[in-house]
């Protein structure tokens, strides 16, 4: 059996998607390790699952969380000065790597193949000079795709400002005021004689890797350019084993629709504590559902809990029991917990912020799957609105019934990754 190494972002939304398919390889006789900065340790040791740390003197066991709760209420100079930190130890982690951090990592591991988070550039190219297969394994929708999903109007969005975009960020790094990937990733590049993508989005050009993608294609195909490799489609990876928070359920009314909000593991920002505000005013308008909010480990949930309303708001909620009977979800449109409504079928009403959001959103409107909100302008009629037009909404209950039968259909396909494995490989049993 193989050596399979697994390199996420150290954060639970790029980890949690690994989980299913880690244990599915595992399951089959592989071996399966783990490979981040120390933080992710824990949850993965409760999984079960060996982590190799790197980076450990740069960014120690404890210094992301640390790092992400101070920037959540830093301002001015504090701000400042932690993104002065961060920019020179992202730059630390650029010459580290220069400097052979994942090459002795490779050299004494020795894996068979790596699974490589679409945000962590620099492993791939190290595993190339390695001789080493490698796949980028896309979390979400693929950043540097979207313009190839049936939701695009075709085209990058920032084709024409790329050039600029470039030089901006050439200047920028030369200032310290952003890392110098350009200047590192280009080095490593020719270190290690690595090809990489004829297209680049700011700040990263990406090695050419072939795309695995966790979720079916009639969610979202791109559609390939001539001469490149079709993106391996596989199941959504949803750990229904993965171990959730305790939750005061006595608290929970029964009999009456429960409406389930949560912003993600990062909700840290001012718009997300606006828009949970509006979901507590909402709520009190409409006594006869449940309302349980998952404020993140930021903001204060004794701030939201209780009230006219009942509220139960958590820090961290479990979100795979709570969504089993839910009857539609407030999300931000975070790629996990829309694969998550999808497979038990929760109509949503998505929120979306930053990052993927709006793109994840798009495709959720496009297959009836949810409705979007407009979320700087949200009160709480509005919203209610919004939530009446999914709940016991039978299109909406049509269109999910559909998809999530393909999700549940794509789980079953998971060990389809061994493909990409060197040699012979067991044979892979379809769902019937």
């Amino acid at each position: 059996m193989a050596t399979i190494l697994v390199a996420p972002l150290p954060l639970a939304g790029h980890v949690n998607p690994t989980l299913k398919l880690a244990k599915t390889l595992r399951a089959r006789g592989h071996r399966v390790v783990y490979c981040s900065l120390p933080d992710v340790e824990s949850s993965l040791q409760t999984e079960g699952f060996e982590l190799l740390p790197v980076f450990r003197s740069l960014f120690p066991k404890g210094l992301v969380a640390e790092m992400t709760a101070r920037a959540a209420h830093a301002r001015g100079r504090e701000l400042r000065n932690l993104a002065r930190d961060h920019i020179q130890r992202r730059n630390a982690v650029l010459q580290a790597t220069l400097d052979g951090e994942y090459d002795r990592l490779l050299d004494a591991l020795r894996p068979d193949l790596v699974l490589c988070d679409d945000r962590v550039v620099d492993l791939p190219i190290v595993c190339h000079g390695h001789g080493v297969p490698v796949a980028r394994l896309n979390t979400t929708l693929p950043q540097h795709l979207l313009h190839l999903l049936p939701t695009s109007n075709g085209k990058p969005l920032i084709s024409a400002l790329r050039p600029v975009l470039r030089r901006l960020e050439v200047v920028l790094a030369r200032a310290g005021l952003v890392p110098r990937f350009q200047e590192f990733h280009r080095r490593l590049a020719l270190k290690h004689g690595c090809p990489m993508e004829p297209v680049d989005f700011p700040p990263f050009q990406l090695p050419l890797l072939r795309d695995v993608v966790l979720f079916p294609r009639e969610f979202a195909t791109p559609d390939m350019p001539a001469g490149r490799e079709p993106v391996l489609h596989l199941g959504p990876s949803i750990d229904l084993e993965r171990q959730e928070p305790a939750f005061p359920w006595e608290r929970l009314k029964e009999g009456q629709p429960l409406i389930f909000c949560s912003l993600g593991t990062l909700a840290s920002s001012g718009l997300a504590r606006q828009v949970i505000k509006t979901v507590r005013e909402a709520a009190a308008l409409r006594p006869q559902w449940r309302f349980v909010l998952a404020v993140g480990s930021v903001l204060d949930p004794a701030e939201f809990d209780g009230g006219p309303a009942r509220i139960v708001a958590v820090q961290k909620a479990p979100q795979l029991q709570l969504l089993r009977t839910a009857a539609a979800m407030i999300t931000h449109g975070g790629f996990n917990s829309v694969k998550e409504c999808i497979y038990f079928s929760v109509p949503m009403v998505a929120l979306p912020m930053k990052d993927d959001q709006p793109d994840v959103t798009r495709l959720v409107v496009h297959h009836g799957l949810g409705v979007q909100g407009a979320v700087k302008q949200l009160k709480p009629r509005a919203l209610l609105s919004l939530l009446d037009s999914v709940v016991g909404s039978a299109s909406h209950a049509q269109a999910l019934a559909r998809m999530s039968g393909r999700f549940r259909e794509a789980e079953a396909d998971m060990a389809a990754i061994e493909q990409l494995l060197p040699g012979p490989q067991p044979a892979i049993k379809r769902a019937s």
